[in-house]
């Protein structure tokens, strides 16, 4: 069976927390650390709810009816900053090299051009996360700017956050 994408529903909340408790477990490409990740059931719903509103998405990747991937996008609510809004993308190991990433992205692509008022696709990568990059470049995303040395996974070891973007309108 194939990959569904489809918009996230409130009951998908727990299915949803443990699908970011394996990706934080074996990625080093979230902010987020796992134990600093604690969301409960009820708030993971009302996340949900947020961007079920326009101007904003959440979608899932499943696979056998098991989420595997999501996106989520929010629109800045923001009056000067209303035209754009950014996205993030987790996608669990073993489901990448599958094409997932690009069913999502496109995804969202398409919704982008049609939601009132956006004209602006933003996202923020870390910059040894070469496989993403390499996504958001296929789908025409550009390097807006780089915070250096943003994250520190310890002493020694710290990794730029790339801005990139892309015009929809």
């Amino acid at each position: 069976m194939g990959i569904n994408i489809r918009p996230a529903r409130k009951e998908d909340a727990l299915q949803l927390i443990e699908h970011t408790k394996i990706v934080l477990n074996e990625s080093t490409f979230m902010l987020t650390t796992p134990e600093e990740f604690n969301t409960s059931v009820e708030d993971e719903e009302k996340w949900i709810e947020n961007h079920i509103k326009p101007g904003n998405l959440i979608i899932v990747a499943e696979k056998d009816g098991k989420i595997v991937g999501n996106l989520n996008f929010k629109t800045s609510k923001r009056k000067r900053l209303s035209h754009l809004g950014y996205f993030g993308v987790s996608i669990q190991e073993t489901y990448c090299n599958q094409g997932i990433g690009s069913k999502l992205v496109s995804y969202l692509l398409d919704w982008a051009q049609e939601e009132p008022g956006l004209e602006k696709v933003c996202l923020e990568v870390f910059s040894h996360n070469e496989r993403a990059i390499h996504l958001y470049k296929k789908f025409g995303f550009q390097e807006e700017g780089r915070k250096v040395k943003f994250v520190k996974f310890s002493d020694t070891h710290y990794e730029d956050e790339i801005i990139m973007y892309k015009f929809v309108k």
